[in-house]
């Protein structure tokens, strides 16, 4: 019974390492996180018709910018992640456990699970890598 309560709980790490949280435990972290950087990785037009506030643009889909940018990052901040779906921003995490990143979180089901539970979307603004404090 107690292995089936831990397979139910949607923040604990996944075999692979990476924390996944829901959008409501995922906001909670990134907003009482001080070291909290939220990457969002998915396609720029993607990003462009919506995206969580703050976050920072690093295509997934685009392997050479991604790692470029990824190996500017501070290993010792937090990264949250998140994609449309869940998928790519997975994959995303893992390349970024690969590099050496020991602070990975993952949302589940991505903006689309974001949406479903109407959180705030932005459209106004670009935040790059040189907007991480």
């Amino acid at each position: 019974m107690l292995l089936a309560a831990l397979g139910f709980c949607s923040a604990c790490s996944a075999s692979d390492g990476i924390s996944l949280l829901s959008p409501l435990e995922f906001r909670h972290k990134v907003s009482s996180d001080t070291l909290a950087v939220v990457l969002d990785v998915r396609r720029p037009a993607e990003y462009a018709e919506g995206h969580l506030p703050g976050a920072i643009l690093i295509d997934w889909l685009d392997p050479e910018s991604f790692n470029e940018k990824v190996t500017t990052l501070d290993k010792s901040r937090h990264y949250y992640l998140y994609c449309r779906s869940g998928r790519r921003s997975h994959e995303a995490a893992l390349r970024m456990k690969e590099l050496g990143f020991t602070d990975i979180a993952d949302m589940k089901g991505g903006i689309l699970a974001w949406k479903r539970c109407d959180l705030p979307i932005a459209t106004d603004c670009y935040f790059g890598l040189e907007d991480i404090k």
